[in-house]
């Protein structure tokens, strides 16, 4: 599709470890605890680097919305930073322009790539394997900040992110992580109290936990770049869609009964199949059902972006 895909220097198959060092640790005392840094050896310039990322921009085939732009807790208009494109007989009405998006970025709005795994092979590795070995639905977002500038006000996600600093500098205000399931993805203007201030450094990995609100502002001089990789999880909504998955699972039944004997017959054996269903069916399989399909199932929007 572009250069920055074809030839992109290819990243070792990543593992949590090389993300958060001791992973044993990490999922004893951080993983939904507590924010944490962790400073690799590892170049992840490989992650999309910024020369990449003006080679698929320079490729004209980039489209909102994998590209957007925000600048000031709010996204800018598509028309600022895109042109229509004619392909063939049709035409494409939200091409990104990098001419505009440059411009944009020098007026201080903040370049977001969404599911950079999408396009991107690198990363695509990357996602496959981190979401692999932790066993939930994972993305990748990218974003490239002008310094002194915070792209999106204090916010929770709906995801557990690992943010990877591929270029330039960040800092990072992160507050306390929710005690109880009360709470929603969405800004917030008394996000609680502050867990962790850091500035990250390129190959710096910071771990935010779900839910945790969070804001970061671009540390000068020159551009920052980093990569966030979300971990999604599931919840009552998913772990209720699931069991009416498996409760209907091997169900047959005539659609019509004819008189109401044939309905009682019909309802009998619907409450049977759902008992004996019911069980032998643990939460260890509910909770792994809920999270295979929701690993599967089309790529969905956070309510706000990842940083």
């Amino acid at each position: 599709m572009t250069s920055a895909i074809l030839q992109a220097p290819p990243l070792t198959r990543p593992t949590l470890a090389e993300l958060v060092g001791d992973t044993a640790d990490f999922l004893t005392a951080t993983w939904r605890r507590v924010p944490r840094v962790h400073s690799t050896d590892t170049s992840w310039t490989g992650a999309l680097s910024v020369a990449d990322l003006d080679r698929v921009l320079a490729c004209g085939t980039l489209t909102e919305p994998y590209l957007e732009m925000v600048e000031g807790g709010r996204h800018l208009p598509v028309r600022r930073y895109t042109t229509p494109r004619p392909v063939g007989p049709t035409a494409i009405h939200t091409a990104v322009d990098p001419g505009k998006v440059r411009t944009e970025v020098s007026k201080g709005a903040t370049v977001l790539l969404r599911n950079v795994e999408h396009w991107h092979a690198p990363v695509a590795a990357l996602v496959q394997s981190l979401g692999g070995e932790l066993g939930r639905k994972t993305e990748a977002f990218y974003f490239l900040s002008p310094p002194d500038r915070q792209a999106l006000p204090a916010h929770r996600d709906d995801a557990d992110v690992f943010v990877i600093q591929v270029q330039g500098s960040k800092s990072w205000t992160v507050h306390t992580p929710p005690t109880d399931g009360n709470w929603a993805p969405s800004t917030e203007r008394e996000p609680g109290d502050i867990a962790l201030r850091t500035v990250l450094h390129p190959g710096d990995v910071l771990y935010v936990p779900r839910g945790a609100a969070h804001c970061a502002t671009g540390v000068g001089p020159g551009l920052s770049a980093h990569l966030s990789l979300t971990v999604r999880e599931i919840g009552a909504a998913q772990l209720q869609d699931a069991l009416r998955t498996l409760l209907a699972a091997d169900l047959f039944l005539s659609p019509r009964p004819v008189d109401d004997a044939g309905l009682a017959q019909i309802a009998d054996r619907l409450l049977d199949h759902y008992r004996a269903r019911l069980a032998d069916l643990s939460a260890e399989e509910l909770v792994a059902t809920a999270r295979t399909a929701l690993a599967t199932r089309p790529d969905m929007a956070s309510d706000l972006a990842s940083l």
